[in-house]
């Protein structure tokens, strides 16, 4: 009233005189100039995520206060009350500074307006990038909110994405091949150094990011230093030092052991009060921004509603600083948790980097080349076809089974996988839908319990077992037959077999043989089995069985096939007759057991030169290289992580040199029987 009174009435058009008319006047315009305005912040703060009494200004409580009081299920929710914050400044660093008072401390940083100058920054308009960089693949992530997982992911044309993605809740999420982005976008100048370009003890590759916003990350952290360049939109970021994933139960890890078993959207304080005995610190990153996020640090971060793009520069330098002494290399990979307060003693007295590693600055355009050729992967072009994720074999008449890709084995040389059943029913929880068993293996029971128990119904998981043809008791080899798949099915649990092979064929007649297969047809028949097939098998027995006694299709053959040994003879036979064929021993274990060596593939220099570019692990590298030949590989293994890696043999693209590269290293017989080293036979 004092306001409005003192000289404005006139502007307002306030009657003159009557005090009583004037205050009533004075009421109903404030109603009618400030009831809009207060509808429509009651309304922004009904839509926000949080409520107005949850912003830490107008409450003025803590964020461990906030966490604790169960009000907040959402982890973005919290951010606003976290008062820390990355350090900042603005522009860049001097090589020497951030290497000797950032990466060398294991220190994040916000570098304010660090990347301004990019043309990305200008350019990278959706119109731009569809017309530009239509044809580049990228794998896209088929939901914006992350749990616990990593959800289903799949490759899509850059034009494709930007068509639908402001409608859809994808989210790119992928690595770049690209050579044409690095001419749009810089490498700081205080990472032009040799050692982090050096391919013997680091690695770079770029991550490109682009969404409709409104994203969640999970709660994890990278086994990389990230600088995280935002080009377009907002990310808000919350980071805490390694020693707080201990009290983040990584340990506890569901998908993958860099995420925390914890529903970043959805869930209950009560159950992960570790959460908030946390030391966070926050980072707003706006375009033209750069933050530096080193190795093992956890951290949310979440996209805000709108155009969201940004590019990573992933560096690997653990060669030089990172692994923790008194730990091999495996124990590092596979139990970051378990040791990360050595790590972070470790950080505190490692060498620097320079006085361990060449930081000389590299000539002009080495640079580039150098990238050119790490970035000659598969990973760029429409050109490049992933392996299928399934594929269709034929089993009786027009019918065909579909089967997934890899397969999950279970025999070592033997018996059995240790923990069978906990194993694969963690292989099948993980997302592996296809078991190889035997009966050999001694397994089959606990194959077929974790099947039932697992998240998968029955008709979803393909079972594949083996009977050993040579042991079957009694003349009669078709009810021996039939005897044998019948004690299959009882250990199994299951009313049917979705792929049945003769295990091994070497002690066996070709009228043992033959019989024995007219017998499993006639399983088929009963509905016991779906397909039948052969594995240890020639070409001889199969070009017997296949044109003279078999009146269903071979549907499967598995044998041998390594780098080292190929079995062309057979695999040309089969995928010229539509047969599928299946490998075991892919990453070399049966040459290590059986020649008595160290692993001969997997120790193999070529092989670790390939899975480096192509940043995976050499089995990972050797289940894709299979694939792309249309071999299924068994991958085998009790470590979850291995477990995990494995399920991404889609996710990578060996170019044709490359396959060539590996299919090279292939050993005639006697060049493997000079490999063998006699076993002491006094053992």
């Amino acid at each position: 009233r004092d306001f409005l009174s003192s000289g404005i009435n006139a502007e307002y058009g306030m009657p003159e005189g009557n005090d009583d008319k004037k205050d009533r006047y004075v009421s109903l315009r404030n109603v009618a100039v400030f009831l809009p305005a207060l509808l429509g912040l009651l309304a922004y703060y009904v839509n926000r995520s949080y409520s107005v009494t949850d912003d830490p200004l107008l409450n003025n409580i803590s964020y461990r206060e906030a966490c604790l009081s169960g009000r907040y299920s959402s982890l973005k929710d919290l951010h606003p009350f976290i008062t820390d914050y990355v350090e900042e400044i603005e522009g860049t660093l001097s090589r020497e500074q951030f290497i000797d008072d950032y990466l060398w401390r294991g220190k994040p940083l916000l570098m304010k307006g660090a990347a301004r100058d990019w043309p990305a920054h200008t350019t990278w308009t959706d119109e731009y990038l569809h017309d530009t960089f239509h044809d580049i693949m990228f794998y896209v992530d088929l939901r914006k909110h992350h749990s616990t997982d990593y959800g289903v992911r799949r490759k899509m044309k850059l034009g494709k994405f930007i068509s639908h993605y402001k409608r859809k809740d994808w989210y790119l999420d992928s690595m770049t091949a690209d050579p044409r982005f690095l001419d749009e976008t810089y490498v700081p100048e205080y990472l032009n150094i040799s050692a982090i370009f050096d391919k013997e003890g680091s690695s770079f590759f770029h991550n490109f990011y682009l969404s409709g916003g409104d994203t969640n990350s999970p709660l994890h952290y990278d086994g990389y230093d990230n600088l995280l360049t935002s080009l377009d939109g907002t990310k808000e970021w919350i980071i805490a030092e390694p020693a707080a994933i201990l009290k983040l139960r990584f340990d506890e890890w569901v998908d993958h052991p860099n995420l925390a078993p914890l529903n970043v959207t959805n869930f209950n304080i009560s159950e992960h009060l570790g959460l908030c005995d946390v030391t966070w610190r926050r980072a707003i990153v706006t375009p033209g921004d750069t933050l530096y996020v080193p190795t093992r640090w956890p951290h949310h971060v979440y996209s805000p509603p709108s155009r969201n793009m940004a590019l990573g520069m992933w560096f690997y330098l653990e060669a030089y600083m990172g692994m923790v002494p008194g730990i091999d290399e495996d124990e590092n990979q596979r139990n970051h948790s378990a040791t990360i307060p050595m790590w972070v003693d470790h950080v505190k007295q490692r060498p620097r980097l320079c006085e361990v590693a060449n930081c000389t600055t590299l000539p002009p355009g080495t640079l580039r080349t150098i990238l050119s050729l790490q970035q000659d992967t598969t990973y760029s072009r429409d050109t490049d076809v992933p392996p299928p994720a399934s594929i269709s074999i034929k089993i009786s008449g027009d019918r065909t089974l579909r089967i997934p890709t890899i397969a999950y084995g279970t025999g070592v040389p033997g018996g059995s996988i240790l923990n069978p059943y906990v194993n694969i029913k963690a292989a099948l929880n993980m997302g592996y839908k296809f078991i190889d068993t035997a009966q050999m293996y001694g397994n089959e029971a606990e194959a077929g319990a974790a099947i039932r128990d697992s998240r998968w119904v029955r008709k979803s998981v393909i079972i594949l077992t083996k009977f050993e043809l040579a042991k079957l008791k009694g003349s009669n080899i078709t009810q021996a037959v039939e005897d044998t798949i019948n004690r299959s099915l009882k250990d199994l649990g299951l009313e049917y077999i979705d792929i049945l092979l003769i295990h091994d064929t070497d002690a066996n007649t070709l009228e043992q043989i033959s019989e024995a297969w007219r017998a499993m047809e006639t399983s088929v028949k009963d509905e016991k089995v779906q397909a039948i097939g052969l594995s240890n098998v020639d070409v001889d027995i199969l070009h017997h069985l296949f044109y003279k006694v078999a009146t269903m299709p071979i549907s499967l053959v598995q044998n041998l096939y390594s780098p080292l040994e190929m079995d062309k003879e057979a695999l040309a036979f089969c995928f010229a007759r539509g047969i599928a064929f299946m490998g075991f021993g892919v990453t070399g274990a049966v040459h290590a057991v059986f020649l008595d060596i160290p692993n001969p593939v997997l120790e193999n220099p070529i092989i670790h030169e390939l899975a480096d570019i192509y940043h995976t692990s050499p089995q990972v590298l050797l289940y894709n290289w299979a694939a792309q030949q249309k071999v299924i590989p068994i991958a085998r293994s009790t470590r979850l992580s291995h477990m995990a890696d494995n399920l991404t043999f889609r996710d990578i693209f060996l170019t044709s040199a490359h396959i060539n590269l590996i299919n090279q290293l292939e050993m005639s017989e006697d060049e493997l029987y000079r490999m063998w080293r006699p076993l002491d036979t006094e053992k």
